[in-house]
This record gives structure tokens, sequence and C-alpha cells, in this order.
């Protein structure tokens, strides 16, 4: 029999999965309406939302990767306002939670001590998604508590990343004590 994953819900209603016709209620709470539902297909792959999170999510943070001219690239990092009040209240990612990093050019202007960076082109998208504690979806695109993706910013529907622990992990490992997201840079979930 196939498992049906539904890894959304409204705000604090626990999600159901269908696994060989039993009905299993994980975790509660669960982050946002649909958004990770929506982004994970059967197979277990992963596609960007087409949801407009970068007017109806709450903004995270920005991060600056610098080389020696500037700012070479901003990673500007969303996910959905129950994700943010779920994590302040708890101190956990609930099931159901996005996080969408957006890879945008940084643009440096000014000569000197007077040198500005600042957002440029939209180059890609990372995301993170949260699954279910049980019955989570598998395959090397998932591991470690979350769904991890690559895509370009002209396929949002083919994830380049092929697999998590080469192409991810390495770069969250230092954080796995906050569940591998760079907590220390969002003020939205601080306490």
């Amino acid at each position: 029999m196939k498992t049906v994953h539904s890894l959304a819900g409204a705000a604090g209603v626990a999600i159901t999965i269908v696994a060989a016709g039993a009905v299993l209620m994980p975790e509660v709470p669960v982050a946002a309406e649909g958004a990770a539902s929506a982004m994970v297909q059967p197979d277990g792959t992963i596609v960007m939302t087409t949801q407009n999170y970068q007017r109806d999510w709450t903004m995270l943070g920005i991060f600056g990767h610098l080389d020696e001219n500037g700012v070479k690239q901003f990673n500007v990092v969303y996910t959905q306002p129950e994700t943010a009040t779920a994590y302040r209240e708890t101190g956990e990612f609930p099931a159901g939670a996005v996080i969408i990093k957006e890879l945008r050019q940084g643009v440096t202007t000014g000569e000197g001590d007077d040198k500005v960076s600042s957002l440029g082109v939209l180059n890609g998208w990372f995301t993170m998604i949260k699954p279910p504690k049980t019955n989570a979806p598998q395959g090397p695109l998932w591991g470690d508590g979350w769904g991890w993706a690559k895509f370009n910013v002209d396929a949002p529907n083919a994830t380049i990343t092929k697999d998590y622990k080469t192409e991810c992990i390495g770069c969250h490992s230092p954080v796995k004590n906050t569940d591998f997201i760079h907590v220390e840079g969002y003020p939205q979930v601080r306490n």
C-alpha cells in the first residue's frame, strides 16, 4: 500500500498520515497551510513553493558571503509566520516548517572605505522542509531531520541537489545543536 505524507494543515492542527489504511496522528504543532505539502512530491523529491513567500512569510534574516571586493552573495531567509512563532515558543521547528533561503548576487559599489553592498539578482533558492517524526519521506534529499533542496532560478521544479549528505550538511553541521539552522542570524526566532 502507498503511504501518503501530508506535511501541512492549519496552524496548531495535527497532520494526518494515511499508511496502509490506518490513520496516524503525529506530533503537534504543525506549521502552515500547505506550503510543505505542495513542495514534497510523492517520490520524495522537492519542488520550490509557488506561494508568495516574500509577501506572506516572515523574513528571518540576511547573511552575506564576503570576498575581497565586498559581499559576493546574500542569503535572504524566510519561513512561515507560524514556524517563527512555534520556534520562539518551543525552541523547535515544527513538522511542516519550510525554510527558504534566496541566493542573491551581492552588488558592491564605491571606493576605498566607502564600499556598500546591496542585494542583486536572484540566482536560486535553497530550501529545507521539516517532515513529521514518523513516516517521513525517504531518499537522498531527506535526513538529519530535514528535506534539503537547492534550485536554480530558471528551474524551480527541478532540484539540483542529488544528496544532502555531500552537498548540504557541510555548511549546516556547525549548527547541529540548533537543528542545523543558523538561528544566531535570525532575530525573528531568537528569544
